[in-house]
C-alpha cells in the first residue's frame, strides 16, 4: 500500500489542490451572486452641515436660528418657542424643507400668506423673473451665488431669454439640485 501511496502521491496532491479550488471558487461566486446591488437615491440628497434660517412674525421668539438642512418649517417654529395665539398657520406649508439663508414669515390672522421666502423679507408669491433680474438679485436665490447669478445673465444676454424656467438646467447653466431649491421662487416672465 505504501508503494502505491508513492506511486501516486502527485496526483492525490494535484486532486486535493483542485477540490480545493474547486470550493473556493463556488464560494466566492455564490457570495458575489447574494450580494446587494448598490442604491443611490437621489431624491433626499444628505443633509449637510448646520444653515442658518431667520423666522418672523407671528412667533414667539423670532430671530436666526441654526438648523440643519433639510429640516421643516415646523422644526423652526418648535425652535423659535411656537407660534402666537394670533398666528394663521393653515396660510403656511408647514413641512416645507429648509436651506441656508431661507426665511419664514409667518403671518397673523389677516395678513397676507407668509411662508418661505429666499434671503429678504417679501410674499411667498413674490418670484425672481430670470429674464429681467440682475445679477445681485439672483444672488440673492438660495444656492445661487456670484458664479451662478453670472452665468444666468451672461446666457440670457447670449443667447436670449428664458421660455421656462427649466432651461437654467437645459442650458447647463446651474446644476438640477440648486434648480430645485430654487424653482418655487423663480418664473420666466415675457
Amino acid at each position: 500500500m505504501a508503494e502505491l501511496l508513492d506511486r501516486y502521491r502527485n496526483l492525490i496532491t494535484i486532486g486535493l489542490a483542485g477540490l480545493v479550488a474547486a470550493a473556493v471558487v463556488a464560494f466566492v461566486l455564490d457570495q458575489r451572486d447574494s450580494a446587494q446591488p448598490l442604491t443611490i437615491n437621489l431624491a433626499d440628497p444628505p443633509a449637510s452641515g448646520p444653515i442658518e434660517v431667520y423666522i418672523s412674525g407671528a412667533v414667539a421668539e423670532p430671530g436666526v436660528y441654526e438648523m440643519s438642512d433639510g429640516d421643516r418649517i415646523i422644526d423652526l417654529l418648535y425652535e423659535a418657542g411656537g407660534h402666537t395665539p394670533d398666528a394663521d398657520l393653515d396660510s403656511i406649508n408647514l413641512a416645507l424643507r429648509l436651506h441656508d439663508e431661507d426665511q419664514v414669515l409667518v403671518p397673523r390672522i389677516g395678513e397676507a400668506a407668509g411662508g418661505l421666502t429666499p434671503g429678504v423679507l417679501g410674499s411667498a408669491a413674490a418670484k425672481t423673473d430670470i429674464n429681467t433680474a440682475n445679477a445681485a438679485e439672483l444672488d440673492d436665490l438660495p444656492g445661487i451665488g456670484d458664479v451662478y447669478s453670472e452665468r444666468i445673465v451672461e446666457e440670457r444676454i447670449a443667447n436670449g431669454v428664458y421660455v421656462t424656467t427649466e432651461e437654467l438646467v437645459e442650458r447647463k447653466i446651474i446644476p438640477r439640485a440648486t434648480y430645485e431649491r430654487i424653482r418655487d421662487l423663480i418664473t420666466a416672465g415675457p
